[in-house]
């Protein structure tokens, strides 16, 4: 009678290849939790890991392949961990313009400060980040940026304040004669003129004065614009 002793060693296990995505910024990571199945501890990785870690700030993205050494017969088993890094999107900082009722329309992307990536998204209806005075009303408009998880994405807000433009109403003529007492120069033009004015020549208080002023083109300028004129004096 003989005897034959069977000794069977367990196989080994690496577990399935698996992925990870991580944040350029985010913490060392263990790589066997990206792997599938149940991996068996105690293996290595190649390229190295130290601590079974992948770190982004030291280590680079790529196959990081996990050996598990058999027991003979056993043979080793392996399984890979697929690293991708994404990166912190940069939405820029705050800021702020200023612009006229009637202006031309302004890109709010240039009004950020930093070094904003492109590709955000813009609250308020705008298309492009383009603000049009004529179409778009003053406020807060948010710049936002999103991010591939586990990375967070970034916020930032242009303020827009908005000018009611001048107004230094239409030409207009004032026929006056020699002798008559000094009048407001503003009631001439036509429109609705902004108060608040200049004239040139000067015209003191706003007035015409035939004793003391000559007949010509006298222009008012609110902020911008020439408005007027006035037609020589008669008699």
């Amino acid at each position: 009678m003989s005897t034959v002793t069977v000794t069977e060693n367990a196989p080994t296990n690496a577990g399935t290849d698996g992925n990870l995505t991580i944040c350029t910024s985010s913490a060392a990571v263990a790589l066997i939790n990206s792997l599938g199945g149940s991996p068996q501890a105690g293996g290595t990785w190649s390229p190295a890991a130290p601590g079974g870690n992948y770190d982004p700030a030291t280590m680079a993205p790529g196959n990081y392949v996990y050996t598990v050494t058999g027991i003979a017969p056993c043979t080793n088993a392996s399984a890979t961990v697929t690293v991708n890094e994404t990166g912190n999107p940069n939405a820029g900082t705050d800021g702020a313009i200023t612009v006229c009722g009637n202006g031309a329309a302004v890109d709010l992307f240039a009004q950020l400060g930093g070094s904003p990536d492109a590709g955000g998204t813009w609250s308020g209806g705008l298309v492009g980040g383009i603000y049009d005075p004529t179409l778009n009303g003053p406020g807060a408009f948010t710049y936002t940026l999103a991010a591939v998880a586990p990375c967070l994405g970034d916020v930032s807000t242009v303020t827009v304040t908005e000018n009611a433009p001048t107004n230094a109403g239409t030409d207009g003529n004032l026929t006056i004669c020699t002798s008559s007492a000094a009048v407001a120069l503003i009631n001439s033009l036509g429109g609705s003129p902004q108060a608040g004015g200049t004239w040139s020549p000067a015209a003191p208080g706003g007035n015409y004065d035939p004793a003391t002023m000559a007949p010509g083109i006298h222009v008012h300028g609110n902020g911008v614009r020439p408005a007027r004129t006035h037609q020589p004096r008669s008699q």
